[in-house]
């Protein structure tokens, strides 16, 4: 575990992270972000993670294009995003409300 971590989201984990997948959801209130799949970078502060949103509707190419269908998945770029640990939930804890 990196020691700058506290442990409540190891970097490398598996979470879900309240993020919007278009600019009508993004206008929206953060509460009705859905919840999408992604994985803790790193803890950036006391209460704050990086994450990087793994939804594939999400992804894009090197030149910032959305990458079509089919794309290899080691050619694909997800956004990353500061939040804290209200956004973020445990992959298993998925079926909670």
């Amino acid at each position: 575990m990196d020691e700058d971590n506290d442990g409540r989201f190891p970097d490398d984990s598996a979470v879900e992270v309240r993020y919007p997948r278009n600019q009508r959801e993004d206008l929206d209130d953060r509460s009705a972000w859905p919840w999408l799949p992604g994985s803790i970078v790193s803890r950036c502060g006391p209460d704050e993670w990086s994450v990087c949103v793994e939804a594939r509707e999400l992804a894009v190419l090197d030149d910032g294009s959305p990458a079509p269908a089919g794309t290899a998945d080691g050619e694909l770029l997800y956004p990353c995003c500061f939040r804290d640990a209200s956004e973020i939930r445990r992959a298993a804890d998925r079926d909670e409300p």
